[in-house]
């Protein structure tokens, strides 16, 4: 059972300043008497208001995290160095046989656990996959191999053992109820991952038919309200690649 958050405002170091009730989205905070006050109401519990607190008067009691100051340079990115990330960025498809180590994919996931969620539900949760996945694997293609005409996609593909995960050694599936905030989650991940010298691959050809099989879901705890998002196979690179590959450009309409 989760713990209740609660927004609590330290009225001896209130300055009365309102910046906290001004950037609240769901007007739960007012002024009153030159202090902040917290109102019954829906709080979005974004952390809005202890972010904005010139005064540090703001804090949120049943929920632990490191709290980092706006004058720490650390969280400060480079838009020079990110673009040119960007570009060399590569799905990897051949994996070293080298286990990825616990603290690398813990970095990872925490990657998708401080990205933003719509309406800050918080709602995306990881399972990660170590062992088994040659049998999973295999399942999964079993799946497709009977299916007909129900996943038509796979026709373009010829499904053999590795075709899914590539011999990686890990897997991480991205569990929500929204495709949107596990998206959002997953590609923080993989930014972390290639900041610690991972390579990752999307695997949508897993997330379709996994979704499908209710055996599997059950293996896996997967509630009736969620979906496994995204499948995303980490693991360091058996291929260098020594430059970047162009890119269409961008499909903009100014208005």
């Amino acid at each position: 059972m989760e713990s209740t958050i609660k927004i609590i405002i330290d009225q001896n170091k209130c300055t009365g300043c309102g910046d906290c009730a001004t950037d609240c989205t769901r007007h739960t905070l007012e002024m009153r008497d030159s202090k902040a006050r917290v109102l019954d109401g829906d709080c979005l519990l974004c952390g809005h208001c202890l972010a904005v607190c010139p005064a540090g008067a703001v804090r949120m009691e049943g929920i632990g995290d490191e709290i980092l100051e706006a004058d720490d340079a650390a969280w400060r990115l480079d838009a020079d160095a990110l673009k040119a990330h960007l570009k060399m960025r590569r799905s990897i498809r051949q994996y070293k046989q080298i286990p990825v180590e616990r603290e690398k994919i813990e970095a990872i996931i925490e990657a998708g656990r401080l990205t933003p969620t719509g309406s800050n539900m918080q709602n995306v949760r990881y399972i990660v996959l170590q062992s088994g996945l040659d049998a999973l694997e295999g399942e999964i293609l079993a799946q497709y191999e009977s299916s007909g005409d129900e996943f038509p996609i796979i026709r373009r593909y010829t499904p053999e053992p590795g075709f899914l995960f590539r011999g990686a050694p890990a897997v991480i599936l991205v569990v929500s109820e929204n495709s949107t905030n596990a998206c959002l989650a997953a590609m923080s991940m993989e930014l972390m991952a290639e900041a610690l010298g991972l390579g990752t691959l999307y695997v949508g050809l897993f997330t379709y038919p996994a979704n499908r099989n209710q055996a599997l879901r059950r293996a896996l705890g997967i509630a009736e309200h969620e979906n496994i998002e995204i499948c995303l196979t980490v693991g360091y690179s058996a291929v260098t690649y020594l430059r970047s590959a162009p890119k269409k450009p961008a499909n903009i309409i100014w208005r």
